[in-house]
């Protein structure tokens, strides 16, 4: 069942907890005295992750409803500084797994089992998206698992850059560009995408006899 949820994640919608969650399916890669540290702040890295995803949710929601009505500034204000402070949990968190994991190393027979996975068959087999699939594929074949984590850092530092310029629109007044809810809806979308994609490679990688 938890496999199942996994794949049901579709490209900006409907993102579930049970799929950020299972970015832990990496964690075996770590020494196991690591892997309760790391695991940790992954999830909650995660957790905060979906909280502001929810936000931003709420936030587009309100640019949405200014097509008939003006727009709520304070509400929508609010949303956004929400998820500006869940998505600095979530980089906070992050960072954390990423010192974990460099001061762990990796456990060599795991690491090549990512080495030596066939990602193009993978991908093609279960119609991946190429451009995404590609990056998951340069870091897990280079064993770079921790690389993994710090990706997730920069596109969460990119939501972030946009909820920022959106929250400076918002506190002059100013109804802020459509081009701007478009992008953070993109950046939402292709960090959960990553994510998915590095999960279900992982998973199948790591159940692989």
């Amino acid at each position: 069942m938890k496999k199942l949820i996994v794949f049901m994640i579709m490209l900006g919608v409907g993102i579930t907890l049970n799929a950020f969650i299972e970015l832990n399916d990496i964690v075996p890669a770590f020494p196991q005295e690591e892997q309760g540290a790391i695991e940790s702040a992954v999830i909650q890295g995660a957790l905060h992750f979906l909280q502001a995803k929810s936000q931003a949710d709420l936030l587009l929601a309100e640019v949405e409803k200014s097509a008939k009505q003006p727009l709520d500034y304070s509400s929508a204000l609010v949303y956004t500084e929400k998820a500006i402070a869940e998505v600095e949990k979530s980089i906070n968190e992050y960072h954390q797994a990423i010192t974990s994991g460099k001061r762990a190393g990796y456990i060599d027979e795991v690491i090549q089992k990512f080495k030596n996975f066939n990602y193009d068959a993978f991908a093609l087999e279960n119609k991946l998206n190429r451009d995404i699939m590609t990056m998951v594929k340069a870091y897990f074949s280079a064993g770079n698992i921790v690389g993994v984590y710090q990706q997730y850092v920069e596109y969460l530092g990119d939501i972030l850059i946009t909820l920022h310029l959106i929250k400076d629109k918002l506190t002059a007044d100013h109804l802020p560009e459509i081009s701007l809810s478009w992008q953070l809806l993109q950046e939402f979308s292709q960090a959960s995408l990553f994510g998915n994609y590095c999960t279900i490679t992982a998973t199948t990688i790591l159940n692989k006899q």
